[in-house]
């Protein structure tokens, strides 16, 4: 089987409608928006051990549970879905952070 693709079948494929109908037909992983604490998995091979470090954030605004989708990286450095551009070293700059760009978010803070 030849794994080419004519270039006119490219472009067909890639044409919007087509590829929106295409990807709108792939099944939608559950959207799990904000039940629980934000955990993250980081896993690794060292000399023949598997190790597996789980962290996990459970965090409140003015004794109201935030959802912040937080995820932490083999290095240690945290991100956070809401503020794509960003990474922090500490939960705290990034709640901080989260305020100041969605203050609508927060209306009720000392």
């Amino acid at each position: 089987m030849d794994p080419t693709i004519d270039p006119n079948q490219l472009g067909a494929a890639a044409a919007p409608a087509a590829f929106g109908g295409y990807l709108a037909a792939l099944p939608h992983p559950p959207m799990d928006h904000g039940h629980g604490p934000a955990k993250s998995v980081r896993t690794a091979e060292y000399e023949g051990h598997r190790i597996s470090v789980t962290t996990t954030y459970e965090i409140t605004v003015d004794g109201r549970p935030l959802t912040a989708g937080l995820d932490v990286d083999d290095s240690g450095m945290l991100s956070c879905h809401g503020l794509p551009a960003y990474q922090f070293v500490s939960a705290l700059d990034a709640v901080k952070v989260l305020i100041h760009t969605y203050p609508d978010s927060f209306r009720g803070g000392d």
